[in-house]
């Protein structure tokens, strides 16, 4: 695959999922089709670090964290396919994690830390089962 579609894949991917991120209603997006951003100037990022809410689980909470989980899992999968380096493509899908998460409380989302953690198991574990050879061996970018 020629290194200029293996970028424009991860780089869909991370559009993708940066408009998961700051839609207003995820539920409105997946259910209805609709997109719809409302920037937050003065966002509250002591909410960031909240844990009570996570008691709080509604009935869609186990498919919005599996989609956390998978979404990442394949952005590492996309990421390593790109830049060929199997820790550089975990370390950018940690960041893109972190920024997805903090961006949500500039678009009157939830951010959160355990998302964050979500988000980078997922990456780590397309990490961990990825095979060891497809990253040891000599692999030509110029293709």
């Amino acid at each position: 695959m020629k290194l200029k579609t293996r970028i424009l894949l991860a780089m869909s991917w991370t559009s993708i999922l940066f408009i998961f991120t700051c839609t207003v209603s995820l539920s409105m997006l997946l259910k209805h089709q609709y997109i719809h951003f409302n920037f937050n100037p003065d966002p509250h990022f002591r909410q960031f670090f909240r844990l009570m809410d996570i008691n709080k689980i509604h009935d869609e909470w186990i498919v919005v964290k599996l989609g956390h989980f998978i979404g990442f899992a394949i952005m590492d999968v996309l990421l390593f396919n790109m830049v060929r380096r199997k820790n550089t493509a975990l370390l950018l899908s940690i960041l893109f994690a972190i920024v997805t998460e903090i961006f949500q409380l500039y678009f009157h989302r939830d951010g959160r830390l355990y998302d964050v953690l979500i988000d980078s198991s997922g990456a780590l574990i397309s990490y961990l089962l990825l095979s060891d050879r497809a990253f040891d061996k000599e692999i030509d970018t110029t293709r």
